[in-house]
């Protein structure tokens, strides 16, 4: 684990420690900047560690807010124009939670402090609260300097993760999905290692591998979460392509698989944090996530004029059917 993951796991152990949050339906929400520290990605991910943590407990009695849910409540907000409504006061009128965990940070000189409440949303009482400290390592370091996504449909697309993800019996039975950013370097595959953050210039070659947990339709975005534009591109499937079966457990390498003869991306312009999100449909479900898409340019897209069909799409397959992970990576100078 990393730093932040590892913060993330004694929050969630603490908060949960004395069983006051036993069968109580949970959301947690993002994490906010405290003194100097401005806001970044750091809080939003501050929050998906304790939220993952929450949900890996085998002996669990709580429920865990979907980060699914959380996508329809953005996109529920954006579509009424709720903007002039605070963003927690919305998460606990419409999130039907029991306990509402949040917190915030500081970052001063090489710790980062971060300090974690779950709280009563009916009289807004803290029930439970959990500090840890941490030293700053590059991962925290890239996420601190990052702007969160500057667009509703970004923030909303980022919140799309499959339950199935980082539950630990998908961790004892090995059927978590594995997806593996490289570079190509003379030919030759240059593996990321564990916990280093995937970091590219102009002119690198890339590509990526997926290994699914089951056999699965692949859906594959690619997105600038900063674009002044919420938009993303699929890279597959592709426009009059024929659509493949990933078979379980077996390793695929894109862009090979799509291109014959093509084994990587050229890595261009803009700077800053990027993102892939690849969804994996159980291939015995017959439903196509590419029919509320628009076509153009000989790509499918995703903005905001399609995202509430794609994800009511998801919301309406049981969580054994699909999957999800993020490749997250930089450009930088």
């Amino acid at each position: 684990m990393s730093n932040l993951e590892r913060a993330g796991e004694t929050l969630a152990e603490e908060l949960t420690a004395n069983g006051l949050l036993g069968g109580k339906r949970i959301a947690v929400l993002e994490f906010e900047p405290h003194g100097n520290s401005a806001p970044s990605m750091l809080g939003k991910r501050i929050a998906e560690y304790v939220n993952l943590a929450l949900v890996r407990e085998d002996e669990r009695t709580w429920t865990v807010v979907e980060r699914l849910e959380l996508a329809r409540m953005h996109n529920e907000m954006s579509e009424h124009k709720e903007h002039s409504v605070d963003y927690n006061e919305w998460m606990r009128t419409h999130l039907r939670a029991d306990v509402l965990v949040l917190g915030n940070y500081v970052l001063s000189g090489k710790k980062l402090r971060i300090t974690a409440k779950a709280v009563d949303p009916v009289n807004g009482s803290t029930i439970g609260s959990a500090t840890v400290s941490r030293r700053v390592d590059d991962e925290i370091k890239h996420l601190a300097r990052t702007r969160k996504p500057v667009t509703d449909f970004a923030r909303e697309v980022e919140d799309i993760t499959a339950t199935l993800t980082g539950r630990a019996s998908t961790r004892r039975t090995g059927t978590q999905s594995q997806v593996k950013l490289f570079k190509l370097v003379s030919g030759n595959r240059i593996n990321f290692k564990q916990g280093m953050m995937p970091v590219f210039n102009p002119g690198d070659e890339m590509g990526f591998s997926v290994r699914p947990p089951m056999t699965s339709k692949l859906y594959i975005l690619n997105y600038d979460p900063a674009a002044e534009q919420g938009q993303a591109i699929l890279l597959y499937p592709i426009p009059l392509m024929d659509v493949q079966v990933f078979p379980k457990n077996k390793t695929s390498f894109f862009p090979a698989i799509i291109s014959q003869g093509v084994s990587s991306y050229k890595v261009e312009e803009p700077f800053g944090r990027m993102l892939f999100k690849i969804i994996g449909v159980d291939s015995s479900v017959a439903m196509d996530l590419t029919e509320s898409l628009k076509e153009e340019d000989g790509y499918y897209w995703l903005d905001s004029s399609n995202l509430s069909s794609f994800i009511e799409a998801l919301s309406s397959l049981p969580d054994s059917a699909w999957w999800s992970e993020d490749i997250e990576f930089w450009i930088e100078p």
